[in-house]
């Protein structure tokens, strides 16, 4: 294609302009000839850029975006020629039926209105999703069937479009969506106490509707790698909880320690998709979890649906303990973690020297350096073989450790009264480091991109020799694999959480001291239950410091009959740190049951994580999976599954845009569609007949791009009644 201009001549006015068209050449029986594909509004744009203009309307018109819309002016010409293009398609199609399908009848144009406003833009991408994963066929499996299936069908997709409570989401479908319309819903018949009952329903049918979604996801979306991501998380509640038993108090990932909680296992693939999920109290211990996962992936695996391959578990240090490796390997399943011990420390000769490191680079561009070991099983002494290229080293355990709970006390006579000041001590030590220094001696240059959200990126995992895939593991029954990483972004996010935490512990003791020397405090054990307090919130940071207490000349004396305790004053001694301390920073071990593999796909693999994360981000802020208002623990865990189930959807959502390189998220998507409704227009004709016509609005472009990434159609057609007679 290319673009041509044509010299013009008003008739009427005599006035000359330019006209512009796109210009298409073919070939014919008779020879080329060339066809007008559109005519352009007036062009202000140098020539030279005009073949570039003509590539990019003809790479539009054909579905793709072309590279050269990155320039600005040439994409703004682009949007405006095909929208212009757009609606003369349009009026000439509306011409075409107009003459065809024409229902013509005088109306009064002064009494058209519209009523019962409703969103559709949302409810028909959650429709078409819900269709594809063959939602209905699953339920009615599950034991669902007539209203209940149309009733399940709104909840779901409500929730994925309105999160909320289950009160939210009845107000939702039966004042805001066009779902009823698209579920079959009898809206006179429709109440609240249907969502709480279908949401028990669902729950209780859990275990077949759960296995049934992964299989027919992985029908939709089909892979070869069987890498499957598991962590636990918790939300919290609102309301006493007295009553429900799920409901305790734990360590929150959302800081509301004030609140009761209650936590939710999920089991993901590589690519973000949920395989199944489990609803615990909100104290459960992450570690206890794993075995009724594996449970599950066992059933899944007796279905033949893993075939040959062996699935790899990927779990963070939370839930990665030893006993839980054990039952891995027991179950003959392979892993990538990082153990719950830390250690790093069991490795610091070849984190000190950084001899045969590999540099690559993680997701922001940042540095981390990765070593591959093969690694004999510890020592009862604290000692670990390590195998490099042949040669056997073995390592010692620092075993060197402070009693983070251990402060001195010291009388003092009057002179160390009268030379104490109300400032807390702090004495540095010399031998600190610069804990900054990042070594990299050693590093070679090979660039291994992070693991992103594209299925190949995941699913071609190799070895440096041949292709390789995830299939079982081969290291043998003496060693186990393990990679020693180095980020300087994690080093950096160390020093970074250490001084923030080191600056509020010295705020903290200061501000105790302060009120010692005031007076405000002074018995032994009321300081002593302080400092502990200080201690136990800052663990990692108290260990540094030694902490004594200065007594009143008088203490320990019997002074009317009662023993005198007064403390004066608290010193605070910085411990000497040890140098190999600071060169840890940053560092972590991964352990791997793939022999086969190297350092950098190991590591790519474990990087997954950020799948499960993700899931557990988009669970809370998408869909409403916080916080918990139910009472009961029964209506509390199928509120929850609700939110699982709308999981499925946006997980299969986002994964289609992202195979068709849209980076968007569900969010995003959604409010985009938020001007697409469907509405019930009201004339009145010259007879004095009311009619209603129920239509969905005309999509604009941005919402035809979405449907058209998604696959999405809109299943409803337009109805026309008559209202009444006037």
């Amino acid at each position: 294609m290319f673009i041509r201009e044509t010299p013009t001549v008003n008739k009427k006015t005599g006035v000359s302009y330019s006209k512009y068209q796109l210009v298409e050449s073919y070939r014919c029986e008779k020879g080329p000839r060339q066809r007008i594909v559109m005519t352009l509004t007036e062009l202000d744009l140098d020539k030279s850029l005009w073949p570039a203009l003509a590539n990019a309307i003809a790479q539009r018109l054909s579905g793709v975006t072309s590279l050269f819309e990155s320039d600005p002016i040439i994409a703004r010409y682009v949007d405006l020629a095909i929208t212009k293009y757009a609606i003369r398609s349009e009026v000439a199609a509306a011409k075409e039926t107009r003459a065809t399908e024409a229902d013509l009848e005088m109306v009064d144009l002064s009494s058209a209105k519209t009523i019962n406003s409703r969103s559709i833009g949302p409810e028909l991408i959650g429709n078409s999703f819900y269709e594809a994963l063959s939602f209905d066929k699953i339920l009615e499996s599950a034991g669902l069937s007539g209203e209940s299936l149309g009733i399940a069908k709104a909840t779901i997709i409500a929730r994925l479009i309105h999160p909320g409570s289950d009160r939210k989401t009845y107000s939702y479908i039966n004042s805001n969506s066009s779902l009823p319309e698209i579920c079959g819903i009898d809206l006179s018949k429709f109440h609240k106490d249907k969502v709480y009952a279908i949401a028990d329903k669902l729950y209780d049918a859990k275990g077949v509707i759960e296995p049934a979604l992964y299989r027919a996801s992985s029908d939709l979306f089909r892979t070869n790698t069987r890498l499957f991501l598991f962590d636990l998380t918790n939300t919290y509640f609102e309301g006493s909880t007295r009553g429900n038993s799920l409901a305790k108090h734990g360590h929150s990932k959302e800081k509301r320690f004030d609140c009761t909680l209650v936590s939710l296992a999920l089991l993901v693939d590589h690519r973000g998709l949920p395989i199944y999920s489990e609803i615990h109290e909100g104290n459960t211990s992450e570690p206890r979890t794993l075995i009724s996962v594996l449970d599950a992936l066992e059933s899944l695996s007796d279905g033949s649906l893993f075939g040959d391959v062996v699935p790899t578990i990927v779990m963070d240090r939370g839930i990665a303990t030893k006993a839980n490796l054990e039952l891995l390997i027991k179950r003959n399943l392979n892993y990538v973690v990082i153990e719950r011990a830390n250690k790093k420390s069991l490795y610091r000769s070849h984190f000190m020297e950084m001899e045969g490191f590999t540099e690559i680079y993680d997701a922001q561009g940042s540095p981390v350096l990765v070593k591959k070991l093969q690694v004999e099983p510890q020592k009862p002494q604290g000692q670990v073989k390590t195998q490099v290229q042949g040669q056997v080293q073995t390592l010692e355990e620092d075993t060197g450790t402070d009693d983070n709970n251990s402060y001195t006390t010291s009388g003092n006579t009057s002179n160390s009264i009268s030379n104490s000041s109300n400032d807390t001590k702090i004495i540095k030590s010399d031998s600190s480091t610069d804990t900054d220094e990042y070594i990299r001696n050693g590093a070679t240059g090979n660039n291994i991109s992070d693991s992103t959200d594209t299925d190949t990126n995941a699913t071609s995992i190799s070895s440096s020799s041949s292709s390789t895939s995830i299939s079982s593991s081969s290291s043998n029954n003496n060693t186990t694999t393990v990679v020693l990483c180095r980020s300087l972004g994690r080093s950096k996010k160390e020093s970074a959480i250490s001084s923030q935490a080191n600056e509020r512990f010295l705020v903290d003791i200061t501000s105790l001291n302060t009120s010692i020397t005031k007076g405000s405090i002074s018995k032994t054990t009321v300081v002593s239950e302080r400092i502990g307090r200080i201690k136990a919130k800052y663990p990692s940071i108290a260990s540094k410091y030694e902490i004594s207490l200065e007594y009143h000349q008088d203490h320990g004396k019997i002074i009317k009959k009662r023993r005198f305790d007064k403390v004066i004053n608290l010193t605070i001694t910085e411990k000497p740190t040890k140098a190999k301390d600071d060169n840890l920073q940053g560092a972590y071990v991964i352990d791997t049951s793939h022999s086969e593999l190297d350092a950098g796909e190991i590591w790519n693999i474990y990087t997954t994580l950020t799948k499960v994360e993700d899931a557990f981000r988009s669970l809370k802020s998408d869909l409403g999976l916080r916080p918990v208002y139910h009472q009961l623990a029964s209506r509390t865990a199928a509120h929850l599954f609700i939110s699982v189930l709308a999981y499925h959807l946006l997980s299969a959502i986002e994964l289609t845009l992202r195979q068709n390189n849209d980076k968007r998220r569900w969010s995003t998507i959604k409010e985009q569609l938020n001007s697409h409704r469907r509405a019930t227009i009201v004339l009145t004709s010259d007879k004095g007949v009311v009619y209603h016509i129920r239509t969905s609005g005309v999509s604009e472009p941005v919402h035809k791009e979405i449907y058209r990434l998604l696959g999405v159609s809109d299943p409803l057609k337009r109805i026309k009644t008559i209202a009444t007679h006037l």
